[in-house]
């Protein structure tokens, strides 16, 4: 008896671990997969807004689900969300353009003025790199427009500095690892998104719980 439960609790632990086997063979399948489709679809390059908006909603669909159909998910939302984000894409590229060019004006300034000018400037850069972070789980998270989404993006990210932080390192780490072994591009972003996701929903957590707590006090 001793020795046919000790099988049954081997078997179990071989189903186990072939268990944790498979999915995480299936994990990294999907990632590489999610992160071809991303690679290629931000060839145009005006299209990588809406391709990292495409990634993180499969992100947020896979961190919901097990079973994710990764490329008909990704094109999915893609289509549903390439006019905001492509419009979100160039307003980006256009206020970037402009804050660089006003470091450069202020940069050719003689008097004392440009000290206060790159202080603010450098100040709204920070804004500007913290709602960069947090705008693509925003715009898959909120379903809003635009503006909504910018101004939820800059909300979030001032009120949860650390999980802006934690996403630059990730960021920063990725771009490391890319450097150093160029093959991890074909799956380094996607697990970056991955992580950044799940750092910045917190934050979605964090808020919706505060405004529970605000409801019940107010009712």
């Amino acid at each position: 008896m001793l020795g046919v439960s000790y099988l049954n609790g081997f078997e179990r632990g071989i189903d186990e671990m072939d268990g944790k086997l498979y999915r995480t063979m299936e994990f990294i399948m999907n990632a590489f997969i999610l992160n071809l489709l991303w690679l290629v679809i931000c060839l145009p390059i005006l299209t990588i807004f809406p391709a990292t908006t495409s990634l993180f909603a499969v992100v947020r669909e896979w961190q919901k689900e097990d079973d994710v159909k990764v490329f008909s998910a990704f094109f999915r939302h893609l289509k549903a969300n390439f006019k905001q984000s492509f419009l979100l894409g160039i307003l980006w590229i256009v206020f970037t353009l402009l804050l660089i060019g006003d470091f450069v004006i202020t940069n050719q300034m003689q008097s004392n003025l440009k000290y206060v000018l790159f202080a603010l400037f450098f100040l709204l850069s920070i804004f500007y790199l913290f709602a960069s972070i947090t705008i693509f789980p925003v715009i898959v998270h909120y379903k809003v427009s635009w503006k909504d989404a910018i101004k939820n993006a800059m909300l979030l990210s001032t009120g949860n500095p650390h999980f802006v932080l934690l996403s630059l390192g990730i960021i920063a780490g990725t771009v490391v690892l890319i450097f150093n072994f160029p093959a991890a591009t074909m799956i380094a972003f996607s697990i970056a998104a991955y992580l950044i996701y799940a750092l910045v929903s917190k934050g979605f957590h964090k808020e919706k719980k505060v405004q529970a707590n605000f409801q019940s006090a107010a009712d």
